[in-house]
């Protein structure tokens, strides 16, 4: 015996935006590294991400741990990573300015991630930690990002205020 569980329609929506998301990925980023193609469509997605979070609060929906959050948190730390990644790969010159800003991004990005000590979770954390080190070179012992991530472990309502911070960076 099964137990159907009902899609509502904003889950149909999230998971497509997902598979949207995946797609950029994987033909822009990993497949022909056309960055500036990858930023503007990854840029979309995250403009939508944002109005739904910004019209779920405004209606006073404040978002649960539940399957539908944590999807959507695990999607927007995503999303967030690889909109900076592309930003700063497109960036002719990477000033200290442009470096600092992609770190903070960087550092929201990981501070989305609901349960950041599960084995996917982990991989992609990892993944933002290399990316991180690399724009610090020298100066972070190598790990030190994903480890203080790691310990940290947030809880999903830090996550969700990691993203209001993203947010409110985006209204500056």
């Amino acid at each position: 015996m099964t137990t159907k569980v009902p899609m509502t329609n904003e889950a149909v929506k999230l998971i497509r935006l997902k598979e949207k998301m995946d797609e950029i990925i994987f033909n822009d980023i990993d497949t022909s590294q056309n960055w500036e193609r990858a930023y503007l469509s990854l840029g979309e997605l995250l403009e939508r991400f944002v109005d739904y979070y910004n019209t779920a609060v405004a209606n006073d929906e404040s978002p649960k741990e539940n399957t539908f959050w944590m999807m959507f948190l695990d999607i927007s730390s995503k999303l967030i990573f690889f909109h900076s990644l592309s930003y700063y790969k497109m960036q002719t010159e990477k000033s200290v300015k442009v470096i600092e800003e992609v770190k903070e991004l960087f550092t929201i990005a990981a501070n989305c991630i609901p349960n950041v000590q599960k084995i996917v979770n982990a991989q992609f954390l990892n993944e933002i930690a290399s990316s991180y080190e690399e724009l610090e070179l020298l100066n972070v012992k190598e790990g030190s990002f994903e480890r203080t991530i790691l310990i940290q472990n947030n809880k999903p309502q830090t996550c969700f205020e990691n993203f209001s911070k993203f947010v409110q960076l985006l209204k500056k």
